[in-house]
């Protein structure tokens, strides 16, 4: 991320609510357990989402996919089993397109025709939307949010779409520090996201850290099919 993109985003982070906008999970008090979010985008993938899903499972572990509409379209039964299994389902757009090549017209066609989708095969829109590559400009924001669409980005980020081994996520797991509010950034198109859990799993990270779907952060609640905030 540029220089300016981090200022941007710390500039709006500073004057956006979280329901809004979101790039962390709020600071948990001394008195609760304090809770990270693990979100997966670019799926859902026919393999390695699957066998993500039965990792979780096991673990018994609430997560956040942000699927891609094209491939939700081919894998409905994926999408389905995520959202029966109490994971959250998140937008992530209708074919992934380079973001400086698409137009706010285009991006915003794609975040209802996702939603639409996701609609007719869950009977629930998403909650939450995450742009490809975490980038917006102020017309494609604004148009989430006149859509009502809360926006999801991260904080921690692995970059497990660069790794070329189960050893090179291993090896990150090891030097990675959980905080309260994290927002973990990896993808279920790849395999590496399935060894991060089970190694942060055999590491003591998940009985020290509750896990959550970003909208629990974002206080959003599904009425009338519509992602709207609860307002306070």
């Amino acid at each position: 991320m540029g220089l300016l993109r981090q200022l941007t985003k710390t500039i709006l982070t500073a004057c956006v609510s979280r329901r809004r906008l979101l790039t962390r999970g709020p600071i948990p008090r001394r008195d609760v357990q304090p809770q990270i979010a693990l979100t997966f985008d670019d799926g859902p993938h026919p393999e390695f989402t699957p066998r993500l899903l039965d990792v979780l499972a096991d673990r018994r572990l609430t997560a956040t996919f942000f699927v891609i509409g094209e491939l939700a379209e081919r894998h409905p039964d994926i999408v389905r089993r995520i959202a029966a299994e109490g994971h959250e389902l998140g937008n992530h757009t209708w074919t992934h397109s380079e973001p400086s090549q698409t137009s706010p017209r285009q991006f915003l066609n794609e975040v209802r025709r996702t939603d639409e989708l996701l609609i007719e095969l869950t009977g629930a829109a998403s909650r939450t939307m995450r742009p490809p590559k975490g980038e917006l400009n102020w017309s494609k924001l604004s148009g989430l949010w006149q859509c009502g669409q809360n926006v999801a980005l991260w904080n921690v980020d692995p970059r497990d779409y660069r790794m070329t081994s189960a050893d090179d996520m291993t090896a990150w797991c090891s030097t990675y520090e959980p905080c309260g509010g994290d927002i973990l950034l990896m993808h279920d198109n790849h395999p590496w996201a399935i060894t991060a859990v089970a190694t942060m799993g055999s590491r003591g990270v998940f009985n020290r850290f509750e896990t959550t779907t970003v909208s629990e952060w974002t206080g959003a609640v599904k009425r009338s099919g519509v992602a709207v905030a609860i307002q306070t």
